[in-house]
């Protein structure tokens, strides 16, 4: 081998060392890269309670090991039992609260029963005119037959026979609320009494209004007005007054207030 062949192979030689050694620190490099990244991402990510993870320094990462979690568990203990006491005494407060308002009102009503005055209590009605009897009966669900209307419609009040003229009587003691013409009804004149009653008297004379007046006080008995031929819808029929009640705001039977006598009554009592 020429003196030439061998300093051609030595060049090689050296030239293959040179690219051996640039290999190897390219591959440290891009491992300790890798190394770095996956360090970075795994620091950025949060760690899953209740688990272990190892950074790379080998430290477990702080409060998620046993202890830790034994600790925890005991620290919840505690204050669940701190809180235990304190709901049980709000609960037994409501329930005090509850059993004491129940009590106060108990002997509220109690002295409310005590006390009731003139105002919760119906005073005694009696018949809107003087010895009239009914000839057509209070109907508050059941349609009756309308003569003047030629149908049937409930009717929601006694019809006291009696000439034009007669003289119409408070049916108890109270006061004047209204005295008004009605468009179907005519003639109207309401008044107020205790217990949350009221009585309607309608069909009345044109001259009533001279007679009764709105805020008079009467008496059971006195003259409020006189019968008359106001009322169109029940004009067909023969002369009366159309007396009605309510009781509470609800309308009643007057009837089941106040002694009366219907016509059917007579004519049976004649038989």
């Amino acid at each position: 081998m020429t003196n030439a062949s061998k300093k051609q192979n030595r060049i090689l030689l050296a030239t293959l060392a040179v690219v051996l050694t640039a290999l190897i620190v390219l591959v440290a490099l891009t491992s300790s890269a890798n190394r770095r990244a996956k360090a970075e991402a795994e620091a950025r990510t949060p760690l899953p309670d209740n688990r272990v993870q190892d950074r790379e320094d080998g430290q477990a990462a702080p409060g998620n090991g046993p202890e830790d979690e034994a600790k925890d568990a005991a620290k919840t203990e505690r204050d669940d039992e701190s809180k235990k006491p304190e709901s049980e005494a709000v609960e037994e407060q409501v329930k005090t609260t509850g059993k004491e308002k129940e009590e106060r009102t108990e002997e509220e009503d109690a002295a409310v029963n005590a006390t009731v005055g003139w105002e919760e209590t119906l005073p005694e009605f009696y018949a809107p005119v003087e010895g009239a009897v009914v000839v057509k009966d209070c109907s508050l669900t059941i349609p009756v037959f309308s003569a003047t209307m030629n149908d049937y419609r409930v009717h929601r009040g006694l019809d006291f026979a009696c000439a034009p003229g007669t003289p119409v009587l408070a049916a108890a003691d109270g006061v004047i609320t209204e005295v008004r013409r009605d468009p179907m009804m005519g003639v109207t004149v309401c008044v107020r009494h205790s217990g949350d009653a009221e009585t309607t008297y309608q069909g009345l004379d044109e001259h009533t209004n001279e007679i009764a007046h709105p805020g008079d006080h009467v008496a059971a008995g006195q003259v409020i007005g006189a019968a008359g031929e106001t009322a169109l819808i029940e004009s067909a029929e023969e002369d009366h007054v159309h007396f009605s009640m309510t009781v509470g705001g609800k309308p009643v039977d007057p009837a089941d207030f106040m002694q009366i006598t219907r016509l059917s009554e007579i004519y049976e009592d004649a038989r």
